[in-house]
């Protein structure tokens, strides 16, 4: 990188194919903050889960076919194209483009996919040819004025989320990968057989928002509609039947660890369910035997797990985004990083001897500088539910469920729904004319200026320093 050349970094855009499952909501202000970076040597990092290849139909199965077929749909859809255009502008203006891998859209990683892809950038073969594709097994180390930054989706520490780089074929893989080996993460199933379901039979479109926390989706989902989960479970490799009966003993006969291959046991017992509540919640999963089941249900009793239940699987979701209560849509969220979150950028600092460091996956925009480290989080484009304070009555939380009981599709032409908010934000790093580099996180506002909400200067290292 030469000159004062820009790089901006966005990442969890989840762009889909105009259908009944897309959650990108930035197709108007992409394009646009894009074309600002059109110009001789500046970078753009789509830093993972740009593409979203879960939200479909599709059984959960790598094959090159079946993806690029999916590519080929998402590619041609209209806010899609809108944002690849856009990219092929800043090739053909000199500037560099590149795709790093996510857990949504390892699919990006196949040929076919990636030869769609340049297909729709509105350029020649000549331009086109220069997008670039990086798996995700490997950081990026960007070198801005002498500084070195790290750029990394961030799904190597989510459990849930790790992707089988091992045995992911394309360009670049190891010898022995293969279409045949790989293996989808755990979250990758939970969205295809569980989510997916509860959004098209049921509407629950809201639970989208809520990724990459899926079991706090899973439990959403039981307080906005119990009847809904028991339908999709019913086909489901877990019982939850089975989980919720066996609660009527209390919460702490809950299979064990090893027996929850997605999480959803510890995620109920964290709810803190009484034994009362339990008993009331599982009674709703009867089997039905051919007539009407729940007569004896204890609406109230209901009721009150139904909120415990929501409370806690919304929990995570409101630590990461934390809103400053009574300000919704005015008032940025808190950009402080968690514990565990500033830990392993710390550990990566370390490990490859970087000064900055860039994630994305969590959806939860960050910024911090401390200890020599300059730590941020470019956040997501798809919208962002804004919650009731941690420390709202019952009644703000029993009003927040009716909302989302009655619009669960999150449609306004069908009425109040629970507040949503866009934070269209981004990491902008530039040389510094004096050394080092300028790292700011930025959010695209509606008229089109960049607002910065954390930045800092990150010095140049010394002669020797780097390994």
């Amino acid at each position: 990188m030469s000159g004062l050349a820009k790089t901006l970094i966005v990442s969890d855009l989840h762009l889909g194919s105009g259908g009944t499952y897309d959650i990108f909501a930035g197709g108007d202000a992409l394009p646009l903050l894009i074309q600002r970076f059109a110009a001789d040597g500046n970078t753009i990092i789509l830093n993972g889960d740009s593409v979203d290849f879960l939200m479909n139909e599709d059984p959960l199965e790598l094959e090159e076919a079946r993806a690029v077929a999916q590519a080929e749909q998402t590619f041609s859809a209209a806010a899609t194209q809108a944002v690849l255009k856009a990219l092929g502008q800043v090739l053909a203006a000199g500037g560099h483009v590149v795709v790093r891998l996510g857990n949504h859209d390892i699919e990006l990683a196949l040929n076919g996919v990636q030869e769609r892809m340049r297909a729709h950038l509105g350029q020649s073969a000549q331009v086109a040819a220069r997008l670039q594709f990086e798996r995700g097994d490997k950081p990026a180390i960007l070198d801005v004025g002498g500084a070195r930054i790290l750029v990394s989706h961030g799904e190597q520490s989510d459990e849930w989320n790790k992707v089988d780089y091992p045995h992911l074929p394309g360009p670049g893989a190891p010898s022995g990968a293969s279409h045949d080996s790989f293996r989808y993460a755990p979250g990758s199933r939970l969205v295809k057989t569980i989510m997916n379901p509860l959004k098209r039979v049921y509407g629950l479109r809201l639970i989208d928002l809520i990724k990459p926390d899926f079991q706090g989706g899973v439990l959403t989902a039981l307080a906005v509609s119990p009847n809904a989960v028991k339908e999709v479970f019913k086909g489901s490799t877990i019982s939850l039947l089975w989980q919720l009966q066996e609660s009527k003993a209390g919460p702490s006969t809950f299979a064990p660890d090893d027996e929850d291959e997605l999480g959803l046991n510890r995620a109920i017992a964290q709810a803190g369910l009484s034994q009362e509540e339990s008993e009331t919640l599982a009674s709703m999963f009867g089997e039905d035997h051919g007539g009407a089941v729940s007569f004896d249900v204890d609406t109230s009793v209901l009721a009150s797990a139904q909120l415990k239940l929501a409370r806690s699987g919304l929990k995570a979701y409101a630590s990461a985004q934390r809103k400053l209560a009574g300000e919704a849509g005015k008032r940025f969220y808190s950009l402080e990083p968690e514990a565990n979150e500033w830990n392993e950028a710390k550990r990566l600092q370390q490990k490859f001897s970087v000064d900055a460091v860039v994630f994305g996956h969590t959806h939860a925009a960050r910024w911090q500088q401390a200890d020599g480290l300059c730590y941020l989080n470019t956040g997501t484009w798809i919208r962002l539910l804004s919650l009731p304070a941690p420390d709202a009555s019952d009644d703000e939380w029993t009003d927040f469920l009716t909302l989302a009981r009655r619009n669960p599709q999150l449609d306004p032409n069908k009425g109040p729904m629970v507040p949503v908010v866009t934070r269209f934000t981004a990491a902008l790093i530039e040389p510094s004319p004096q050394g080092g580099a300028h790292v700011a996180l930025v959010e695209f506002l509606p008229s089109g200026d960049l607002q910065i909400h954390g930045h800092g200067h990150v010095p140049a290292r010394t002669a020797g320093a780097t390994p």
